[in-house]
């Protein structure tokens, strides 16, 4: 099943299981700024960054994965690449049945970011994950700000609309056999499925569901039994849908997002905010500045 629409019923029956994640890559910010206007979120942030405060919080948020026994990779940042710290852009990491991943480079739609992906495909490459590329023709795909995968299984989600293309996710399809739905966005100011959508668990998603269009939505109830909704307002203000759920139920989420925290602790859930709230002025949290790794094979 490499591109469906709506998957089956017996999805879970079909779709072959993967390891669990081991671990996550974190992006110093020590070049981190706001330069231009790339999203919604950056409108009169330009020159704003405090770095003092951005690395606080930075290495806030990894001692929260360590606290929680998440083991924390790092990599370095690169002078003139403001936005390398969302490392969650520049591949698409999509665990084997095995073992290992297959690592697909991205094509971001801007030229500052585009010269952050073979630093981050070199890391890979060092680690014995070489990474593939696609096409120049299947328009652009800006990694797991798009490409959301279930944990625990050989299955992802797919946002088009925003800055990721149809095509673009057909083709990562093809490339890697993996089982993709893809899902319509309406777009700005919720440009990536990761400021709309997080995958929390195999059974459990939380959306902001203005941001999506067609059957996105009714897909989403046909795949995941339980659907938890973000508050409106924090999702828009304070990115509260870029969270990070693990393998204990735990839960990464931007602090100001509070009553999200209750909507994931009524449901069993365990709400771990930490506040990234200079990343914010950027339109990135918790997800984008966090890659899963895969484990290495048996």
């Amino acid at each position: 099943m490499p591109l469906v629409g709506r998957p089956p019923s017996d999805w879970r029956d079909r779709v072959p299981r993967t390891p669990p994640w081991d671990g996550v890559l974190l992006c110093r910010p020590d070049h981190f700024d706001v330069v231009d206007v790339k999203n919604a979120f950056m409108a009169g942030q330009v020159g704003r960054i405090d770095r003092v405060r951005a690395l606080d919080q930075w290495e806030a948020l990894a001692a929260t994965y360590r606290r929680v026994g998440v083991a924390v990779h790092v990599l370095d940042g690169a002078d003139g690449l403001e936005d390398m710290v969302f490392c969650a852009n520049p591949v698409c990491v999509l665990p084997r049945e095995g073992g290992g991943a297959d690592v697909v480079a991205s094509r971001m739609n801007h030229a500052s970011r585009r010269r952050e992906v073979p630093h981050v495909v070199r890391w890979f490459e060092t680690h014995g994950l070489p990474a593939t590329s696609l096409g120049d023709d299947v328009g652009t795909i800006e990694g797991h700000g798009d490409v959301l995968v279930v944990p625990g299984r050989r299955l992802a989600l797919g946002g088009h609309g925003g800055r990721t293309t149809r095509g673009a996710l057909e083709a990562l399809a093809e490339a890697t056999g993996v089982t993709l739905v893809p899902l319509a966005l309406v777009g700005e100011p919720f440009y990536h499925l990761d400021t709309c959508l997080a995958v929390l668990d195999e059974d459990t998603v939380l959306v902001h569901p203005p941001a999506f269009r067609g059957d996105a939505l009714d897909v989403l109830r046909a795949l995941f039994p339980r659907v938890l909704v973000a508050d409106p307002a924090e999702a828009r203000e304070h990115l509260a849908v870029n969270a990070h759920g693990l393998a204990d139920g735990h839960v990464v989420l931007p602090a100001q997002a509070v009553r999200t925290a209750e909507t994931l602790a009524a449901a069993g859930l365990r709400p771990l905010p930490v506040d990234v709230s200079e990343f914010h002025r950027s339109g990135g949290s918790v997800f984008c500045m966090r890659l899963d790794l895969p484990t290495r094979p048996a």
